[in-house]
């Protein structure tokens, strides 16, 4: 089909979508803040956030509404015995208080629905891994 003379077409383009990965690692956890305010400062939106770990707080953290100010200032006081006194339930599955009551200080949301940017979070199931059979 030719197009008629002097009428120019467009082809609208969809502007990408960003999704942010944010690896492990106790000390390196709180190194994510700065990729953060890159994309914050070059106003690049994320669409979406994930991480494992260490990562997986900075991710929920940000996704939940807390600022990379706040992010920045509870991590760099964080101490590894902050959140790291581990206690073993009746199931025989270890839990940790201190965690819950970081997170409770560092996030602004809990649900993954009320997330201000869609949230993924690496874990496993144990309780579903130990009854899997080989």
């Amino acid at each position: 089909m030719k197009r008629p003379r002097g009428i120019l077409t467009t082809r609208v383009v969809p502007a990408p979508r960003i999704g942010l990965a944010l690896g492990g690692g106790f000390a390196r956890g709180i190194s994510h803040v700065g990729v953060l305010r890159v994309l914050e400062r070059e106003n690049i939106p994320l669409h979406c956030i994930t991480g494992v770990s260490a990562g997986a707080i900075v991710a929920a953290a940000y996704a939940s509404g807390a600022t990379t100010d706040e992010i920045s200032a509870i991590g760099a006081a964080m101490r590894f015995g902050d959140v790291a006194r581990w206690s073993i339930s009746k199931l025989g599955f270890a839990g940790s208080e201190r965690m819950i009551a970081f997170l409770r200080k560092l996030l602004k949301k809990w649900r993954f629905e009320d997330m201000q940017i869609p949230l993924g979070v690496v874990a496993t199931d144990l309780r579903a891994s130990a009854t899997t059979e080989t």
